[in-house]
């Protein structure tokens, strides 16, 4: 997902020029030299988690284990996996006490499985974040303060004032904000003024997003938008997908796969490499044979954050699916940072909305509120939208009234929204493969819009 870099939350100077520096070098260390510095970094999290959080203290007590135990990487595995499950369960007990000292805030995941999960973020966190974006970024030539714009719909659903606009441009940060709940074909042509009003030479935002809007203006004849660079992030970016945008943008496209718990993160190279980040944390590969191909190990991802003392995630199971690259083979970029083969992230549909709106990331429309065990929203017909919610005991009359408001916000007075109750179990047994948290049913050729 996009993040949302506000300046009270990231604006560490001295501590972002320090990690700023030391990503810069870090990207050329060698395997021994990464895998030390992770190592070191995990003893850090052991230690903290042992001696001052509840959970993994009785976690380290049942399975006969101490920190001192664990000298490798691999010795990891002697610990359990902790699932979205346990996190739910055990949300205060995975917290230190270090965590108001360290100016942690809650925030809650959207959900890829459509069940949200709350967790901790502090500091540091967020200093390697900021740190961690600048650094991708750079490698397509951006440079701290660049204008670029970004599709995101966090900013004008929280301002109400702002909810019909189509973009909002922070010159403190050079950032337009460009509103995704506002693409379709009425809208293009006035966001395309935006970036062209603005100088924008950078782009950011959910795959299908950019991919939408690049269909749009390929509809509209707009041939003179371009950027230096088209950043990605947040859903599986699709081969045509890739094509599309690039060809549209006149420029190349850079990927990225992470996700908000922030123990793994995953970035593009100019030479197409997908890198592992080893400084931001440990990716794990639980292996499926049933999933590897002939020169690769496909998995699912398992995360181990390094940063994070507030609320640490130690074998937290991400659930997308990785194929590692079996040869090692270095990447031509020179980045000694390891590489994958092909990763599989969240693929939802869009939904269309009756008047003409494009809406790609209704799938964050749980993040503000609890009591949701998993959830799914279905497009059944040009003008209904059908809401399954698996609640637990504390959803109330009064949530289902706050969550039709926003859903509103998103899909316009026009959609008739319906929502059923029923279990978690029924509502995942409908899936045959991996949960789809948004679906549709329109028969929707892209190509042509």
């Amino acid at each position: 997902m996009p993040v949302d870099f506000s300046i009270k939350d990231f604006f560490y100077p001295i501590a972002l020029i320090k990690m700023r520096r030391f990503l810069e070098k870090s990207q050329w260390y060698s395997s021994d030299q990464l895998e030390s510095y992770q190592i070191n970094r995990l003893r850090e999290i052991l230690s903290l988690a042992y001696e001052h959080i509840p959970y993994y203290r009785q976690v380290f007590s049942d399975n006969g284990i101490h920190p001192d135990d664990i000298t490798e990487i691999d010795q990891l595995k002697r610990l359990p996996v902790l699932t979205k499950d346990i996190v739910r369960r055990e949300y205060r007990r995975l917290q230190s006490p270090f965590a108001e000292k360290l100016h942690a805030k809650a925030y809650c995941t959207s959900g890829s499985t459509g069940a949200p999960v709350s967790f901790l973020l502090d500091k540091p966190a967020n200093i390697l974040e900021f740190c961690y974006y600048w650094r991708h970024w750079s490698w397509a030539g951006y440079r701290l303060g660049a204008r670029f714009g970004e599709f995101t719909c966090g900013f004008f659903i929280k301002h109400e004032h702002n909810k019909n606009d189509i973009a909002y441009f922070s010159r403190l940060t050079g950032r337009l904000q460009l509103n995704s709940l506002m693409l379709g074909e009425h809208t293009v042509l006035k966001i395309a003024e935006r970036i062209r009003s603005y100088s924008i030479r950078f782009l950011n935002g959910l795959a299908s997003t950019l991919y939408y809007f690049a269909l749009l203006c390929k509809k509209a004849r707009i041939t003179d938008i371009s950027f230096c660079a088209v950043f990605s992030q947040g859903e599986m970016l699709l081969p045509a997908y890739r094509s599309l945008i690039e060809s549209t943008f006149h420029c190349k496209l850079y990927d990225s796969y992470g996700h908000m718990e922030r123990t793994v993160a995953i970035s593009e190279c100019p030479d197409g490499g997908y890198h592992i980040n080893s400084e931001y944390g440990i990716l794990e590969v639980i292996r499926d044979e049933s999933h590897s191909g002939e020169n690769a190990t496909g998995g699912i991802a398992v995360g181990t954050s390094l940063h994070n003392f507030s609320m640490p995630l130690i074998r937290y199971v991400i659930n997308d699916r990785i194929e590692l690259d079996a040869s090692n083979s270095p990447c031509s970029c020179g980045r000694g940072l390891p590489l994958i083969k092909k990763l599989y992230g969240r693929n939802e549909d869009v939904i269309i909305t009756p008047d003409g709106r494009f809406v790609t990331d209704i799938f964050t429309v749980f993040e503000s509120f609890s009591g949701i065990e998993l959830a799914r929203i279905e497009q059944t017909d040009a003008r209904r939208v059908l809401v399954s919610l698996a609640c637990s005991n504390n959803w109330s009359n009064s949530t289902e009234y706050s969550l039709r408001r926003v859903l509103e916000k998103y899909l316009g007075a026009e959609m008739r929204v319906d929502i059923i109750y029923t279990d978690a179990q029924s509502l995942r047994g409908t899936c045959a493969n991996k949960f789809k948290m948004v679906v549709s049913h329109l028969n929707v050729k892209s190509e042509g819009l």
